[in-house]
């Protein structure tokens, strides 16, 4: 009799015990299952944690009257100089120290930040005025040229010259220590400091050129970045010419490699120049340099 009752007890006892363990894996597979079909997760070894990173979007702020100052200010110094135009791409590194004073002036000039001064010719008929400047140019609304009777000059601190590069390009780089020529028709020379700038000597029979002329296709910003994108074509504004069949009216500017320009048809019109700026610590934003885009 008690050899019987120990058999029923361990009989019972591995009743209970496989209950227990199938009980257990029945919760654990429940709870896997849950985990799966919920997303949640219970054990942090097993799986990867996937941390989605939320991307700055990118916004089309070209017609965005909240930015049409911001553009306008940017563009204005941008789009008067070929300087930020070549199919090698530009940054700082490529800039002569010519193209730094060039691209300088032009933003003080079209500014409105330069002092002028006008100057009276050595003599009565003269074409030149002191320092070897040269007499206006009065353009008539027909297009013919002729020359005023004084100089007209800008005067700029090689002080505000560095400072306005260094606002431009957040950069101060720059050597302010001799002469430039901010065009073909311009000349600036130092005195005590400041530069006097005005028209160069044999440039004022020039009675229009193919000017360069650029249009901004879209404006992109990106978290602190904004990028302007535009292409280029010459305007023939040569009033000696009539009705010109050379070529060139009109044409995609191309690039502006080492100062000589090239040019292409309007058939090239997949070429678009991208002109990074980003926003420095005194919040105001830099240019960082231009790609070549193909579109």
């Amino acid at each position: 009799m008690e050899k019987k009752v120990v058999k029923k007890t361990t009989s019972k006892r591995k009743y209970v015990f496989f209950f227990l363990l199938f009980f257990i894996i029945g919760i654990v597979g429940g709870a896997f299952g849950t985990s799966k079909t919920l997303g949640i997760k219970f054990d942090n070894k097993s799986e990867e944690e996937v941390v989605e990173v939320e991307k700055p979007a990118e916004e089309d702020i070209t017609r965005d009257s909240n930015y049409t100052d911001t553009i306008i200010q940017l563009y204005n110094y941008l789009s008067k100089d070929n300087v930020f135009y070549s199919s090698l791409g530009v940054n700082l590194d490529t800039f002569s120290n010519e193209d730094k004073l060039r691209v300088t002036y032009k933003y003080i000039i079209n500014n409105n930040l330069a002092e002028s001064e006008v100057l009276q010719p050595v003599y009565y008929g003269a074409l030149t005025c002191r320092d070897n400047f040269g007499l206006d140019v009065i353009v008539s609304s027909a297009g013919t040229s002729s020359y005023g009777n004084i100089c007209t000059i800008n005067k700029i601190a090689s002080d505000l010259m560095v400072s306005t590069y260094n606002k431009l390009f957040n950069n101060d780089s720059i050597d302010v220590s001799g002469p430039f020529n901010p065009s073909a028709t311009k000349t600036c020379i130092l005195i005590d400091g400041v530069y006097n700038c005005g028209n160069a000597v044999n440039s004022n029979n020039i009675t229009g050129s193919l000017n360069s002329k650029f249009e901004i296709l879209k404006v992109i910003k990106k978290d602190n970045t904004i990028v302007i994108y535009d292409k280029g074509y010459l305007e023939d504004t040569r009033s000696s010419v009539v009705n010109p069949n050379d070529g060139y009216d009109n044409y995609y500017l191309h690039s502006s490699d080492s100062n000589i320009y090239y040019y292409e048809l309007k058939s090239a019109d997949n070429l678009v120049f991208a002109h990074t700026f980003v926003m420095g610590e005194d919040g105001n934003y830099k240019y960082n340099g231009t790609t070549v885009v193909i579109q």
